[in-house]
C-alpha cells in the first residue's frame, strides 16, 4: 500500500501556481460572471501547513455558494443560451459533487458529477450539429471534454463516459483551442480512452506516446500539464496491464495535487480531492488492475467496487 500523504516529495518549483486540474484551471480562465475562479495560493495564516480535511464551516460555505451559482446559471439556460453558460453550469454541478463527496455523501456526489456531464455535453451536441460555416463553439475545448470524462469516471458511470467519448470526435472541429499544448494533451487522452474502451490498445498507446512528446513553453502551464502527463502514465499502465506504471501515474497525479492544493494553503473544495486520480483508479479497476495507491485525496467511498 502506497500513501502519498505520508510520503510526500515536493515536485520542482517550476510548477508554479498553475492549477494541476482541468476544473481548477477552467474556473481560473472563465470570464463569464459567476463562473467562479481559483482562490489565492497564499494564506495569511497557516501557509505551508498540510491540512488533510476542510472544516464544516468551509464545506457549508462552498456548498451554498456553488448552489447559488448553479441556480443562477441553470435559470439562464434557455434556447439560444451561449455555450459558455453550459460549461459554467457544468462546473457548478461538479463543485457541488465535490462538496458532497467531502461531506461523505457518496450518492449525492455521484449525482452531481453526472449532472455536470449532462450540462457539459450540451456544447458537444451543439458542436456536432453545427455546420462548417458556423462559428466555433465558445467555452468547450478538449480540456473541458476531458474534464467531463473525469467526472463520469469519478461517478463510476461508464455509460456516460462512453457517450462523452462518442460525442467528442465529431464535435472536435467546432471546438475552440484556448491553450494548444493543454488541449493537445487532453485530446490525446480522450482519443486513447476511446480506443482503450473499444479494444484498440495498440492505437491507444500510439496516440498517448505522440501526445506526451510536447512540453509547454510557458512555465505557468507546467502544473496543469504535469497533471495530464501523469494521467497519461496511469492510462498507459491500464493499456499495458502494468500495475507499476499505473501506480506511478497515480502517485504523480497526487504529488502534483499536493504541491498545488495543500502545501500552498489553497482554500477551496477541490484542494481536498484529486478527482483525476479517483477517475483513473475507477478506470483501472474496470480494466482489471488493482488499487494499490491509497490516499486521503482518493475517497474510498467513491471507488467503484465492481469495476
Amino acid at each position: 500500500m502506497v500513501s502519498m500523504s505520508s510520503a510526500f516529495v515536493s515536485p520542482p518549483a517550476a510548477m508554479g501556481d498553475q492549477p494541476p486540474s482541468l476544473s481548477a484551471w477552467m474556473r481560473s480562465v472563465l470570464s463569464l460572471d459567476g463562473a467562479g475562479s481559483t482562490s489565492s495560493a497564499t494564506s495569511p495564516e497557516g501557509a505551508g501547513i498540510l491540512r488533510l480535511s476542510p472544516t464544516l464551516s468551509q464545506l457549508t460555505q462552498w456548498l451554498r455558494q456553488a448552489q447559488q451559482r448553479l441556480t443562477r446559471h441553470r435559470a439562464a439556460l434557455e434556447p439560444g443560451a451561449p455555450e459558455l453558460l453550459y460549461v459554467a453550469t457544468s462546473l457548478d454541478a461538479e463543485t457541488l459533487g465535490t462538496g458532497f463527496a467531502l461531506m461523505g455523501d457518496w450518492e449525492m456526489a455521484r449525482c452531481y458529477w453526472q449532472r455536470a456531464c449532462q450540462y457539459g455535453l450540451q456544447p458537444l451536441h451543439m458542436a456536432q450539429a453545427a455546420s462548417a460555416d458556423d462559428a466555433l463553439i465558445q467555452g468547450a475545448t478538449a480540456c473541458d471534454a476531458l474534464r467531463l470524462g473525469v467526472c463520469a469516471l469519478a461517478a463510476g458511470d461508464r455509460a456516460l463516459l462512453q457517450e462523452i467519448l462518442q460525442q467528442y470526435p465529431t464535435a472536435t472541429p467546432r471546438l475552440t483551442h484556448q491553450v494548444p499544448v493543454l488541449d493537445g494533451m487532453a485530446d490525446s487522452l480522450l482519443q486513447a480512452m476511446g480506443a482503450c474502451l473499444a479494444g484498440y490498445t495498440g492505437m491507444a498507446r500510439q496516440v498517448l506516446q505522440l501526445g506526451m512528446g510536447q512540453l509547454p513553453g510557458d512555465p505557468a502551464l507546467s502544473g496543469c500539464y504535469q497533471g495530464l502527463v501523469n494521467m497519461a502514465w496511469a492510462l498507459l499502465g491500464v493499456l499495458n496491464q502494468d500495475q507499476d506504471t499505473f501506480n506511478a501515474g497515480l502517485m504523480g497525479q497526487l504529488a502534483v495535487h499536493y504541491q498545488w492544493a495543500l502545501c500552498s494553503g489553497r482554500d477551496e473544495e477541490e484542494a481536498y480531492i484529486c478527482l483525476s486520480a479517483l477517475a483513473m483508479v475507477n478506470l483501472g479497476l474496470q480494466c482489471g488492475l488493482e488499487q494499490q495507491v491509497f490516499d486521503v485525496l482518493i475517497p474510498q467511498g467513491l471507488i467503484s467496487p465492481t469495476g
